[in-house]
Formats: C-alpha cells, structure tokens, sequence
C-alpha cells in the first residue's frame, strides 16, 4: 500500500550508543512505527521547542544555557 505524500524530506543521520539502539529496535518491534518514523517525530517535537530569537539574540557565543520548553 502506498504512503501518503509526507512533503519535501531531508535525509539526517547519527550514531546512538549500542544500548539506545537495542532499545529502540525493541520499540520498533513492538509499535507500528519504523526507526526513520520515530527519530523523525522525536526531532521534530524538539525542534519545535527550539526558540530560534533567543538563539540568535546570543550568538555573540556566550555560554549561556539554551532554554527548551519541556514536553507536558
């Protein structure tokens, strides 16, 4: 069965520890969701917590902690 069309995509990679990897192949196993499915939304959630106007009001690289807004 065809997908339906999910917009323009960009392909992003990473390399997780052994035991996060094995974890998440558990959740695979278990859910209806692919590895790409997951990392996807888990990065979007957070990407969508990022404040980018408090990020560039401090890229005068200081130190300061990047505040992300917690999931309720």
């Amino acid at each position: 069965m065809a997908q339906p069309h999910k917009g323009e995509r960009q392909t992003v990679t990473s390399k997780i520890p052994r035991k996060d990897s094995e974890k998440l192949d558990a959740v695979v196993a278990l859910t209806s969701e692919s590895k790409s499915e997951i990392v996807a939304r888990l990065l979007h959630e957070w990407l969508d917590s990022v404040d980018l106007d408090q990020l560039r009001a401090g890229a005068g690289y200081s130190q300061e902690a990047l505040l992300m807004r917690t999931a309720s």
